[in-house]
Order: structure tokens, then C-alpha cells, then sequence
């Protein structure tokens, strides 16, 4: 996939696309009232805002396509 930074190989971004997956999974884990006590020292809203971090990320890096937003 060619960008404005350049050129990213179907490894990276399907790496991208596995961690914002493990972070939502994990965000609905983590707002499960069953299995939010596993995870104590948690910041639900840090791990929120990470999250939005990474998606923004990619959107800015793949030129706002469609797709991502």
C-alpha cells in the first residue's frame, strides 16, 4: 500500500489492523461487568484514548479512506 509517507507492506498493516482488534477486545473484556475485576489497575480511559490514538494513526497515514473512518 502506497501513501504519503511512503510505501507499508501487507505485514504492517495487517499488524496495525491485529492490535486495534486486541484493543477493543480487550476494552470489551474490560467493560464486562464478569471479567472487568481480572484487571484492576486498568485506566479504562487511558486504554480508550490509546485506542483512538492508534485509529487515528491510521486513518492520517492512509489519507482518510473510507474504509478506516
Amino acid at each position: 500500500m502506497t501513501t504519503k509517507y511512503g510505501s507499508y507492506s501487507s505485514t504492517q498493516i495487517h499488524s496495525t489492523k491485529l492490535s486495534i482488534r486486541k484493543s477493543i477486545f480487550f476494552l470489551l473484556l474490560y467493560v464486562d461487568p464478569m471479567t472487568r475485576d481480572s484487571y484492576p489497575d486498568i485506566n479504562v480511559g487511558d486504554a480508550f484514548r490509546s485506542l483512538q490514538y492508534k485509529l487515528d494513526g491510521l486513518n492520517s497515514i492512509l489519507l482518510e479512506a473510507p474504509e478506516v473512518v
